[in-house]
C-alpha cells in the first residue's frame, strides 16, 4: 500500500469516516507501522482532507484503540503486546463465534449469497497470493457475519476487536504456511455457514482464531514481546 493510495475522492458528507477507513487500513497494512508517529499535517496532505476532518478521524481511531496520544500530543500508532494480542483473541473466541451462529439462524438468501461471493474472492487473491487483498476481503466477511447476526452489541465489539488486530493478522500471513492453512480453515467455515450447520461452523471458527493466535504468538516471539 502506497501512501498515493490514502486520498479520498469521495463528496464531503461521510470525510470524516472514509477518512478513519482510509488510515484504519493504511495501519492494517504495515503504511504506518506500530509506534510510527502520525503527523496531522502529513496526514491532511495524504488524504487531501481538511486538518478538521483528519482530528475527527484520529478521534475515531483512538476510540478504537488504534492511535496513541501521549504528551504535548504527539500522535502514534498503538503498540500490542503479546499479552495484549492473547488477550483480544481469547475475547474474539468467545464473541465471534456465537455472532456466527446468530448469523446463521437469521441470514437470509442475500445475507448468505454474499458468503460464498465473498469466499470466491478470498480464493482469487489467494491465487494470486496477494495477501493484502485476501486479508481486506477475509475482514469483509468477518464484518459481515458480525452485522448481520442481528445484535449491535456482538458487532460492535466484534469489529472493535478486529480492528485492534488488523496489522497483527496481516503480519501473521507471512509465517511459512500460514496462507494455505488459512484457507482450509475458511473453506470449513464456509461451507459450514452455507449449509447452515451452526455447529460446525463455529467449531471451524474456534480452530480458525486459534490458529491465528498461534501464528501471531510466534510473530510475537520473533520481536521483544511487542509488535
Amino acid at each position: 500500500m502506497e501512501t498515493e493510495d490514502l486520498r479520498i475522492e469521495e463528496g464531503p458528507t461521510l470525510v470524516r469516516e472514509h477518512a478513519a477507513r482510509k488510515l484504519r487500513d493504511a495501519i492494517a497494512a504495515g503504511l504506518y507501522k506500530p509506534g510510527a508517529r502520525l503527523v496531522e499535517r502529513e496526514l491532511c496532505d495524504a488524504l487531501g482532507v481538511s486538518r478538521t476532518s483528519v482530528r475527527e478521524a484520529m478521534r475515531q481511531l483512538q476510540a478504537e484503540n488504534l492511535i496513541r496520544v501521549g504528551p504535548r500530543r504527539n500522535i502514534s500508532v498503538a503498540i500490542l503486546t503479546v499479552q495484549d494480542a492473547h488477550d483480544i483473541y481469547e475475547l474474539r473466541e468467545m464473541v465471534e463465534p456465537v455472532a456466527l451462529r446468530r448469523f446463521i439462524a437469521a441470514a437470509d438468501a442475500a445475507a448468505m449469497k454474499q458468503v460464498s461471493e465473498s469466499w470466491a474472492i478470498m480464493r482469487k487473491t489467494f491465487a494470486k497470493r496477494d495477501a493484502l487483498a485476501l486479508a481486506r476481503e477475509a475482514t469483509r466477511l468477518y464484518e459481515h457475519f458480525l452485522t448481520h447476526c442481528g445484535s449491535p452489541v456482538y458487532r460492535d465489539t466484534g469489529v472493535q476487536l478486529l480492528n485492534r488486530v488488523s496489522y497483527l493478522r496481516l503480519a501473521a500471513m507471512s509465517s511459512p504456511g500460514r496462507l494455505e492453512s488459512g484457507m482450509e480453515e475458511w473453506r470449513a467455515i464456509v461451507e459450514a455457514t452455507v449449509q447452515r450447520n451452526a455447529d460446525a461452523a463455529a467449531e471451524a471458527y474456534v480452530a480458525h482464531i486459534r490458529n491465528a493466535r498461534l501464528a501471531i504468538e510466534q510473530k510475537f516471539a520473533a520481536k521483544d514481546d511487542a509488535i
